[in-house]
């Protein structure tokens, strides 16, 4: 195919993985190619299960033997050479007209560096009406990770990668890799802008709200907010978000806790 525009960078892993990237249904768009890095520790064969995927010349799969959502996501960074980059998971539903609307949105604002759009998912949600800048606090509002759209040599100019101890299969963290992204890549420049307009759908629950109450992703909110907020800023909003938190105030607080201590042992690498 010609030279993509817009790479989606799909993370996935194992049998599975391949499996729900073929439902996916990826449409074919001009301009639009899908780069497929899948985890595969086991060492599995999963050339049947590629192959539906590999017959079509804007799809590529790469394979790769550790763990970990983030590190997976760095991968694709390492391997990605379009010049847009849209985050992406393996359960999404894609329409050409949304990829097109990424597309257009960076080519039309030259001087944007992270583009987050809207998704279409059960989960309640709170977004600006209009476009805001990201670097402007908007409450109650932060991008999933399927909303986040970067311009590649911004990317690489910062040497912008997600935290491997953040994520799915990270040690303590199991979320907050996008909150961290997105915080790193402002406070070292970058300009980002959400832009209200609908690019993806996610027909099931995230794995915040899947797991609101695991203290992995409680842990993650505390490291998130200390990271973020500075240390009197976070210890000031945990009683708050304890209150509200659906897994109780007192599991909340102690999670919390435990996610500050941890974030400032591992601040280098958070």
């Amino acid at each position: 195919m010609i030279s993509p525009k817009l790479e989606v960078l799909i993370a996935t892993f194992g049998r599975d993985g391949l499996g729900r990237v073929i439902e996916m249904n990826l449409p074919e768009v001009e301009g639009v190619r899908y780069l497929v890095c899948c985890q595969n520790p086991a060492g599995e064969n999963l050339d049947s299960e590629a192959a539906p995927l590999l017959r079509r010349p804007d799809i590529s799969i790469h394979y790769f033997a550790d763990r970990g959502s983030a590190v997976n996501r760095n991968h694709a960074f390492d391997l990605a050479r379009a010049p847009y980059l849209l985050l992406a998971d393996d359960d999404l539903r894609y329409k050409a007209e949304g990829l097109r609307r990424v597309i257009d949105t960076f080519d039309s604002h030259p001087g944007i560096d992270i583009a987050t759009f809207r998704a279409a998912m059960p989960d309640p949600r709170i977004h600006p009406d209009t476009e805001h800048d990201l670097d402007i606090p908007f409450r109650f509002y932060t991008p999933v990770m399927f909303e986040i759209a970067l311009r590649r040599d911004a990317v690489e100019r910062i040497g912008l990668r997600f935290s491997h101890l953040t994520g799915v299969a990270a040690p303590r963290l199991a979320a907050g890799e996008e909150d961290l992204l997105i915080f790193h890549a402002l406070r070292k420049g970058l300009k980002g802008r959400f832009f209200p307009a609908d690019i993806v759908e996610h027909p099931g629950s995230t794995t915040y709200w899947r797991l609101y109450d695991d203290p992995r992703v409680l842990r993650s909110k505390g490291a998130v907010f200390r990271i973020i907020h500075g240390n009197i800023g976070a210890l000031i909003r945990y009683p708050i978000e304890a209150l509200r938190s659906p897994a109780g105030f007192f599991k909340a607080i102690y999670c919390y806790i435990d996610g500050f201590i941890y974030s400032i042992i591992h601040r280098k690498e958070l």
